[in-house]
């Protein structure tokens, strides 16, 4: 039987790779998008083309209004006739100020987009459904206290402590789990060895390749003994407190 997964932030980088594979793999893949609906579209297009018979649909929605937004994605799905069996929280918004420097407006844009929206869709999930798979996508910033990215980090934490509460509150029916990436695609104007040069610094000390970080996902996906963990998939970079 075929199954379905909404991706959150699916016309890009992580969000854009995910859909790929579970494409690949044989599902039938929600792209949910805000501000990127012509590559949500074009990506929607492609696969389309690619493997026939299943529609890749496209639903937009504005993440800084995290009830809102998890009203429209799951009203839309409705109206698809769409049920996923996975949720995966991928969009976020990656923004760099220290505690000193965060004003009260990119602390909301930061806990809105990266915290309180998973949370809403979370909740829609369970009570839309009431069994399926949950996965979060962190970041190995939140292992340590660097503050160069505060508000960002704690939202992530936030993120984090909500995986492991709702895994238990919501066993046995949904699985929560999540994984905290590293580097793994260097950011706008940055080339590759950006990443070579931060995985220097890590114990493995080689760049952590899509792939495996699409084989850490799979792995919580797929194995219906575990619930409530969160895989460092960073080359070590947690380690480095």
């Amino acid at each position: 039987m075929k199954q379905t997964v909404l991706i959150s932030g699916a016309a890009k980088r992580i969000g854009r790779a995910l859909a790929e594979s579970f494409a690949a793999r044989g599902w039938e893949v929600v792209l949910h998008c805000n501000n990127s609906r012509e590559e949500a579209d074009i990506l929607s297009s492609g696969l389309r083309e690619s493997f026939k018979g299943r529609r890749f649909p496209v639903v937009m929605a504005d993440f800084s209004s995290p009830e809102k937004a998890a009203a429209d994605v799951f009203a839309r799905l409705s109206e698809l006739g769409v049920k996923p069996d996975a949720l995966i929280n991928n969009a976020s918004l990656f923004s760099p100020s220290t505690i000193s420097e965060t004003t009260a407006e990119l602390l909301r844009q930061q806990m809105s987009v990266n915290f309180e929206a998973p949370f809403m869709l979370m909740n829609a999930f369970y009570h839309s459904y009431g069994k399926g798979s949950i996965i979060n996508i962190l970041d190995t910033r939140v292992s340590h206290n660097r503050s160069d990215y505060a508000a960002y980090s704690l939202s992530k934490r936030a993120l984090m402590e909500l995986t492991r509460m709702a895994a238990l509150e919501w066993a046995p029916n949904i699985r929560v789990n999540a994984v905290a990436p590293g580097a793994v695609l260097p950011p706008p104007g940055k080339e590759y060895s950006y990443l070579s040069e931060l995985a220097a610094q890590t114990p493995l000390r080689k760049v952590v390749e899509m792939e495996q970080l699409i084989d850490a996902l799979w792995f919580l996906l797929s194995n219906s003994a575990v619930t409530g963990q969160i895989i460092y998939c960073d080359g070590g970079a947690h380690l480095n407190l």
